[in-house]
């Protein structure tokens, strides 16, 4: 078994919290950098989606992994 099972997905949560902190902050306090803000916050959410959308591959592929070995 993998050692950092969970390590993908702690990271795509971390990756959504200040996606969404970053854009709650830069709309809250809209100033001259707001557009900014709301850009880095939206990558951040980017990345945690594509970070889940690896660990669900990473999962899939474990998944035909152990079933081509149990074939064997």
């Amino acid at each position: 078994m993998r050692t950092g099972k969970y390590f993908v997905v702690c990271l795509s949560i971390a990756f959504l919290l200040a996606g969404v902190y970053v854009i709650q902050e830069s709309v809250r306090n809209s100033g001259h950098y707001a557009e900014e803000g709301i850009l880095v916050g939206a990558l951040l959410s980017a990345l945690a989606l594509a970070a889940m959308l690896w660990s669900i591959k990473l999962h899939l592929v474990m998944k035909a992994l152990k079933r081509h070995m149990k074939g064997r």
